[in-house]
């Protein structure tokens, strides 16, 4: 005859022990970043800044560490870094790309008046005056031009935006070049 093995009860499982409290540094994080996350940068930086000192003193390297992670994203959020202004030339030439000739010759004057010695400047303004069939003004400034740096007259010659204009006798002095 078989007999049926007796089961034990099931012992009653003691509850899970408590989770321990968040010590005050992993608190302060918390509202650290609930900060950073809804874009208060301001008051998120000075609170890191808090944090970390705090973790420092507590030997908490491993708060500190991420305290600064999160201090480097706020700080880059408060102070971007300024868009480096394109020098004159390549922002002229630039213009003349997308042939925004109107945009070429404001930016082309403004820098003649700051540097006028510049031939390189009145070569781009004769450039846009050739966009523009403007044959007096791309002659004036193509002369002033060469006078500054005799080079350019070769690369009148290969320029393209001139072939239209190219022939007016107001180009004679760049024969023989």
């Amino acid at each position: 005859m078989a007999t049926k093995a007796k089961t034990e009860p099931a012992s009653k499982s003691a509850p899970a022990p408590a989770q321990p409290a968040p010590s005050p540094l992993a608190l302060a994080f918390g509202k650290a970043v609930k900060l950073v996350d809804s874009g208060k940068h301001a008051e998120a930086a000075a609170a890191l800044e808090a944090l970390m000192k705090d973790a420092e003193a507590a030997n908490d390297w491993t708060m500190k560490r991420r305290a600064q992670v999160y201090l480097s994203f706020t700080d880059a959020k408060l102070h971007p870094a300024k868009a480096a202004v394109a020098d004159p030339v390549t922002e002229i030439q630039a213009c003349l790309n997308r042939n925004e000739t109107e945009e070429a010759l404001k930016l082309s004057e403004k820098a003649i008046k700051s540097h006028p010695g510049m031939g390189s400047l009145h070569y781009l303004r004769a450039v846009a005056f050739a966009q523009v069939e403007n044959v007096e003004g791309a002659a004036e400034s193509l002369k002033k031009a060469v006078e500054l740096d005799g080079d350019f007259v070769y690369q009148w010659h290969m320029e393209p935006d001139f072939n239209s204009i190219r022939k007016s006798p107001l180009f004679a002095f760049t024969e023989g070049r």
